[in-house]
């Protein structure tokens, strides 16, 4: 797959979208998690796939955001800006995956297997506990997440949650899935 190639008429690059989301991170005192990605970007530097987790390990309920682009980017920093919606339920975990691909991110060639493997290790990793989980995908809508999620975690009921346009709409759908028994 291929993205759209950084250059100085782009709104924001894969790099610049990088540094504001482990920036929002910090500020919100989240500690970050980044993959190295075997291709690397028109610059030459390495690429990366970033996630950060809020709320314990062992939650029975989570909700993994994924962002792909820009736009999607922009929108897991209001997240991360609004401060968790107000509030995470104390039993629910909440992961955040910034540039699930970042070499189509970043306009390079990249290997298609390479965001299911990535996206397959964080739900080992991160949502191992996790008995009923929402996904939601930031940036376009993929179906692709939930049989690869399905394969790592077969005891999870998986929910897809439909697109936000706006942190408070995604916070929104965030919140009633939280809400639901």
């Amino acid at each position: 797959m291929r993205g759209q190639p950084e250059s100085p008429q782009s709104q924001t690059s894969y790099r610049t979208a990088r540094r504001a989301f482990i920036a929002a991170c910090e500020q919100a005192h989240v500690e970050t998690v980044a993959r190295l990605h075997p291709a690397r970007g028109p610059d030459g530097k390495p690429l990366f796939m970033d996630s950060a987790a809020v709320g314990p390990r062992h939650a029975a309920k989570a909700v993994l955001v994924v962002a792909y682009d820009a736009p999607g980017s922009a929108l897991l920093i209001a997240l991360l800006a609004d401060k968790f919606g107000g509030a995470l339920p104390p039993d629910a975990q909440l992961v955040l995956v910034h540039a699930l691909d970042p070499a189509a991110f970043a306009g390079v060639q990249s290997d298609p297997a390479w965001p299911a493997a990535m996206l397959g290790a964080e739900a080992v990793e991160d949502l191992s506990h996790a008995r009923r989980l929402a996904v939601l995908s930031l940036g376009r809508r993929d179906e692709s997440l939930e049989p690869v999620i399905q394969a790592r975690l077969p005891q999870t009921e998986i929910t897809l949650l439909p697109q936000a346009s706006t942190a408070p709409k995604a916070w929104k759908e965030i919140a009633a899935f939280f809400a639901a028994p």
